[in-house]
């Protein structure tokens, strides 16, 4: 009866550890409609997004599945492969910084850069983010005026996650300058891993979260980027970041 019991205890505790996972953490699922790649499997709720149905616009996705370098191989395995790149023709355009994130694009503003609309509904308090990632950083061949001092340096990656309590999602608008960051109204909880150096494949990684009250969340954002300071038009369009097999720990 006892080893029966502990059993029982063990499923109940495994089983409410998989509620508390996000969809698609793993990277494994991606669908194409029409010329944009998604990370989300045709017919499921379109719990990611990136910024690819705005540089498609103009024929390139920057963040699209990768099957051979992954890392955890098998059937159906894959991760996310970001690509920052110049986005334009004939010389005229932007920079564009590749990311994956839980939220969804919202629209393009003109040619001054684009809103995203971040967060999922979410009511549990993860200790961290863990996952694998590879990068590859390029110099900085493109910068806008504020980051003019940053071209010819190493470009860097980031992956970072929110927990807040928000009623609705929270606008990022690059072109009015509004952003996330920890001092955001209503953010409870956040992590951040820069990427500043190449690795040789990939490496294990585990953001922990900071806590700044007892609250319980209502939203969460899992952001990455292979251009940190891709919001400002800034970057190498030799920077390459994979992500792949994340989890939530608690």
């Amino acid at each position: 009866m006892k080893k029966l019991l502990a059993i029982l205890v063990l499923l109940a505790t495994c089983t409410g550890v998989q509620a508390q996972q996000l969809y698609n953490l793993s990277m494994d699922d991606w669908t194409k409609d029409g010329k944009v790649w998604y990370p989300n499997a045709a017919g499921t709720q379109k719990l990611w997004d990136t910024g690819n149905k705005g540089t498609t616009t103009l024929g390139i996705n920057v963040t699209m599945p990768e099957e051979e370098f992954v890392a955890v191989k098998g059937p159906g395995k894959k991760a996310a492969c970001l690509k920052s790149a110049f986005v334009g023709v004939i010389g005229i355009g932007k920079f564009a910084s590749a990311s994956v994130y839980t939220g969804s694009f919202l629209k393009t503003v003109g040619t001054s850069g684009a809103q995203l609309g971040v967060g999922v509904p979410f009511t549990y308090r993860p200790k961290g983010l863990h996952g694998y990632y590879a990068y590859s950083p390029g110099k900085i061949d493109y910068a806008d005026k504020t980051h003019s001092s940053l071209k010819g340096k190493m470009d860097e990656g980031n992956i970072e996650i929110y927990l807040t309590t928000w009623t609705e999602p929270f606008v990022i608008d690059n072109a009015k300058k509004i952003e996330l960051t920890p001092k955001t109204d209503g953010v409870i909880g956040f992590g951040n891993l820069t990427l500043d150096k190449a690795t040789d494949g990939y490496v294990e990684f585990t953001i922990p979260v900071i806590y700044l009250s007892d609250a319980t969340p209502t939203y969460i954002v899992i952001m990455a980027s292979s251009s940190r300071w891709g919001a400002s038009f800034t970057g190498s369009t030799n920077s390459v970041l994979y992500l792949d097999e994340m989890d939530l720990q608690y």
